[in-house]
């Protein structure tokens, strides 16, 4: 369902664009002083990685993972979020973050430790789980660190454009399902500008993988680089998988997604049977198929519906439909110390409704094959000043294309500038306005400030992630937190929480996970 900016004026549903909500999941790898990955398992002062509702861990020991709630006000949101850095800074003994999405120096995947979660059923699946990405990706891939930005639109606004339209007798749920795929289709198809303005992972240690790096070049200090490149994160080098890229999983209606998600979950896959489920009477992957469980499937933006625990996502998502859309392509900003900024938030947010407001048809295979093409140019050769892409059927150069979209963008800012914005500052347009200034200089975009670095400043990329990590670490050692006993009342209550599970439980592991496998048929 196409909503412009027209119908959402005249519908009032102008008004509800205050009330987005917006929640931030940032991972971040522990290091040690010397900038090597730690190999500590997660600090008990930040409770169990299992139950903690703000502090968890993504694939290993290491890889922290700070969850805020869902806010309507960015400055709560990111407030939240930089009084859980300041509490974790103080509860990881003698350790720091490391600030970039591309991992520090890893010797070999046997260093990246796997998350533990305990002996319930549920710790040891999710254990389980990250065993078998280990098998299928390699640990040291999973090392990669980056945000998910999640977003969704008050349902008074989707009440609105159903009164608007005369579809009141429709469910609802159909409604919001339709009108956040429109928006994911249209994110697949603009989302090269997003990694154009706040790409930010062009380099990448020497040890990070076995790959051939002709196509790199190599700094004096050992470590590797794309001079135009913008996040090489999201590239070949990162979270773009063969196998997954075979799967071509539609989202042109919820129906489709479901199916192809469904294929993707039951469909056994060569390679993971020649590995097999078991390895010395020891679980080393849940199952065989393409994918293990839903959250195996990566993609730079997915619907999704919270989900209780023990549930299948995708049967969630059948019933109920969507209730957010999560972005995964947010590389973590070097310069920042929890990793994002307001600047960067309030670009997201007018994106996002500019992929609600533009016409957005079905995917067909011609224009994903070349939305891929978009992909890897942005990616590997991004700041090339004449690079072109794919856009309507032409080839089109990026700078033009991306002003263009800016100037739409700029639209939907001062439309909705009285709606969100009652102070009268418009911090949409002035997000925008700094966009537009990256595009005539790319040499104000992170990953062009991240090269300049490295090569002025004739450093290595393990030397400037541990320079920015410890002046994080002077910068929270400074910082007064309002929410350090709240983060510490959670610790303790997440611990007796899986205390409790674990105490509770009786059913042999293989028929709780052959019972969780079998929701799904």
């Amino acid at each position: 369902m196409h909503l412009s900016l027209k119908d959402l004026r005249e519908s009032g549903a102008l008004d509800d664009l205050k009330s987005i909500k917006r929640g931030i999941e940032k991972e971040s790898l522990r290091i040690d002083s010397q900038g090597s990955i730690s190999k500590k398992k997660h600090p008990n002062k930040l409770g169990s990685a299992l139950t903690n509702t703000f502090i968890t861990t993504d694939f290993s020991e290491a890889l922290l993972e700070l969850v805020t709630p869902a806010f309507t006000n960015v400055e709560e949101c990111l407030s939240f979020l930089t009084d859980l850095h300041a509490f974790v800074h103080q509860s990881i003994d003698k350790e720091l973050l490391w600030p970039l999405s591309m991992p520090c120096s890893i010797g070999a995947n046997e260093d990246v430790v796997i998350g533990e979660y305990g002996t319930s059923n549920s710790g040891r699946m999710k254990t389980v789980y990250r065993k078998g990405l280990a098998h299928r990706y390699g640990s040291k891939m999973q090392a990669i660190a980056g945000i998910h930005y999640n977003f969704s639109l008050p349902d008074e606004l989707f009440l609105k454009i159903a009164d608007f339209r005369g579809l009141k007798e429709k469910d609802i749920k159909d409604i919001k399902s339709e009108i956040y795929l429109g928006m994911a289709r249209n994110f697949k198809r603009y989302e090269w500008l997003y990694f154009l303005l706040f790409g930010a992972s062009p380099s990448f240690s020497e040890t990070f993988t076995e790959k051939n790096l002709s196509s790199f070049e190599r700094s004096s200090k050992g470590s590797y680089f794309k001079q135009q490149a913008t996040s090489l994160r999201m590239g070949d080098l990162g979270y773009i998988s063969e196998t997954q890229d075979d799967l071509n999983i539609s989202i042109n209606s919820i129906q489709e997604y479901i199916q192809d998600l469904k294929t993707a979950l039951t469909k056994p896959h060569g390679d993971y049977q020649n590995l097999g489920e078991f390895s010395n009477e020891q679980r080393i992957q849940l199952n065989t198929s393409v994918i293990q469980i839903e959250n195996e499937y990566y993609s730079t933006i997915r619907p999704k519906r919270i989900c209780p625990s023990g549930e299948r996502p995708i049967n969630i998502l059948n019933s109920e439909g969507i209730e957010y859309l999560e972005l995964r392509c947010v590389d973590l900003d070097p310069f920042n110390p929890i990793g994002i900024d307001r600047n960067q938030i309030d670009f997201l947010d007018v994106f996002l409704l500019f992929c609600l407001s533009e016409e957005s048809p079905p995917l067909e295979t011609k224009e994903i094959n070349s939305l891929k093409e978009n992909h890897k140019k942005i990616i590997n050769d991004g700041r090339n000043p004449n690079l072109k892409i794919f856009y309507e059927g032409a080839e089109t150069k990026v700078s033009e294309l991306a002003n263009d979209l800016l100037e739409k963008m700029n639209e939907i800012a001062e439309e909705s500038k009285e709606f969100v914005f009652q102070d009268g500052d418009n911090l949409w347009k002035e997000s925008l306005q700094k966009q537009k200034e990256k595009i005539d200089n790319l040499d104000l975009t992170p990953s062009a400030k991240v090269i300049e670095r490295l090569i002025n400043n004739k450093i290595s990329h393990e030397e400037f992630g541990l320079e920015l990590a410890e002046n994080n670490l002077s910068f929270f050692k400074n910082y007064n937190s309002s929410r350090n006993e709240e983060f510490s009342r959670e610790a303790s209550l997440s611990q007796e929480r899986q205390n409790k599970i674990e105490s509770q439980e009786s059913l042999p592991f293989e028929e709780y996970l052959k019972e969780f496998l079998n929701k799904v048929s």
